[in-house]
């Protein structure tokens, strides 16, 4: 609102009417040098900045200023309208030109308070330094009806559109998710499973955080550019296969197993329990060494001292292989010899003992010849 009459004439003081163009598109676009103190120099610097680019709002902050001013004189006030102008570039350098050049103004007009004229909020950030200078009657803002800003707004929004649904950075978010989250909705009305539709929700969404929040796409990305990545993934693909396929067939086993020709005073679940790990344990064995062997092959080929750290892996998990089946078949069976667990357990403690002293031997002689070298 704009001061009362109790402002007026020389009760009130003099009212300054002021406009800031905090970038300088005055003096950039139209090589107006600021402060302009008075109507005709404000509207002579407007219509210059208009005609160097009619589509800038600063022009149309000044009219608005002009028009105030106008305003006032026309109800009896004692208005005077003047306009700053900062620099492009630092804010910082901005303001200071600003205030210097607001106390050279207020020093000349002496106002009594200010009405501040503004086109948008960044000219606003300005408030505080005429503030403390003279007091702010009124702050006006000039809303520019303009067709073209609301055309480029929608041209911007199509252009982020089109980025969401074909950037693969985006669309994964955009698209992927919700498609997700839409094919469980369907999976689940389709076995008249909706009463699981929140939890499943909520477990495809957590998933999605825990994996952008922990930055696991980047480490994936990462490890996606070592040349270890795809030789890794496969042998973690055939070793999840072999365990899954020994799975099944240890289900098979269970399913089948006829339970009443197990031993005497062996109970159900220890014969099946037996049973099944004596089934599963090859093929756990082939799925845990498949990695150690690959990774072995691997290091020697680059004559890496790494391939005696793998190949102790890949001998570690087939030593142990022997003690486990006598187990399993013992736990199946409990009038198997014991003394075969033993056996079996004492001879994999005793190679895997020798075989840590041998590599240990090995990286040893192997490191005192490096350092000989380096000296």
């Amino acid at each position: 609102m704009f001061p009362g009459p109790a402002m007026e004439g020389g009760a009130g003081g003099r009212i300054l009417v002021l406009n800031v163009d905090r970038d300088d598109d005055l003096g950039s676009k139209a090589s107006v040098s600021t402060p302009l103190i008075g109507r005709e120099p404000c509207l002579d610097a407007a219509v210059r900045l208009a005609l160097a680019d009619p589509e800038e709002a600063d022009a149309n902050g000044i009219f608005a200023a002009v028009r105030v001013a106008d305003d006032l004189r026309s109800r009896g006030y004692d208005a005077e309208v003047a306009v700053l102008s900062g620099s492009r570039g630092s804010t910082i350098d901005a303001d200071r030109r600003i205030r210097a050049q607001a106390e050279r103004v207020i020093s000349e007009v002496r106002p009594s308070g200010v009405v501040f004229v503004s086109d948008g909020v960044d000219d606003e950030a300005v408030l505080p330094i005429i503030q403390q200078l003279a007091p702010i009657l009124s702050v006006q803002r000039v809303v520019i009806r303009h067709s073209g800003s609301i055309e480029e707004s929608y041209e911007v929004l199509a252009r982020y559109l089109r980025m969401a649904l074909s950037d693969v950075r985006y669309s994964r978010y955009v698209l992927g998710i919700p498609g997700l989250l839409l094919l469980l909705l369907g999976a689940l009305a389709l076995y008249h499973l909706e009463v699981y539709a929140g939890y499943a929700i909520a477990i495809v969404l957590g998933i999605a955080m825990v994996y952008k929040g922990f930055g696991l796409d980047e480490a994936l990305a990462r490890a996606r550019r070592s040349p270890l990545f795809n030789l890794s993934a496969f042998t973690f693909a055939a070793s999840a296969i072999l365990v899954a396929v020994g799975a099944i067939e240890a289900s098979h086993v269970v399913q089948s197993a006829n339970i009443y020709g197990r031993p005497p005073g062996v109970s159900a679940a220890q014969y099946l329990i037996g049973a099944a790990a004596a089934t599963l344990l090859p093929y756990l064995l082939v799925a845990f060494l498949l990695y150690p062997l690959v990774m072995t092959a691997y290091y020697a080929l680059r004559r890496s001292y790494k391939a005696l750290r793998s190949f102790s892996a890949f001998a570690t998990a087939a030593l142990l292989y022997y003690p486990l089946m006598e187990l399993a078949l013992f736990i199946e069976n409990p009038y198997r010899p014991v003394s075969l667990v033993l056996l079996a357990l004492f001879l994999s403690l005793a190679t895997l003992t020798a075989l840590t002293y041998f590599i240990y031997k090995m990286l040893r002689s192997r490191g005192g010849r490096d350092a000989g070298g380096r000296d």
